[in-house]
């Protein structure tokens, strides 16, 4: 059965889904930085930060895919596409405290795509393998 419709998204899992993936991907970074793999180079750090971000957001959309067993495309989208509401809502709180201008922070197309890109990816992969798996799916 296909399973992918909007009606079997629970955006509540998808909020942990990202919850989980975050988390993982700081812990992996603080492990990084910790063992001396980061500040040596700009590239090794883009790469090593790509890494631990694919991985978290992979874990956590595996628990979501798992947990939820229905529609997995649409559930890793949701997950990657709560960073940007979370960008959205930190920048409208605490947009210009780290500047001390009262402008958005900015982000870039580039980052967004690449940051859209590898997240969702990740998280689609993750809800895949999870819902691949699944005991049990919605009928």
């Amino acid at each position: 059965m296909h399973s992918e419709h909007l009606t079997n998204v629970r955006f509540s899992w998808a909020g942990f889904g990202w919850f989980i993936s975050v988390a993982l991907a700081s812990a992996f970074l603080l492990v990084a930085e910790s063992l001396g793999l980061l500040a040596r180079s700009e590239l090794g750090d883009a790469v090593w930060i790509t890494i631990a971000v694919a991985a978290g957001f992979a874990i956590g959309g595996f628990l979501t895919g798992f947990r939820t067993a229905a529609a997995p495309i649409l559930h890793g989208s949701a997950i990657a596409l709560f960073s940007f509401v979370g960008w959205f809502l930190l920048n409208l709180t605490f947009g210009g405290m780290t500047t001390g201008a009262t402008a958005w922070e900015p982000l870039s197309i580039r980052v967004a795509a690449l940051g859209l890109l590898v997240q969702g990816g990740a998280a689609i992969v993750g809800c895949w393998l999870g819902y691949r798996y699944a005991p049990m799916r919605l009928r």
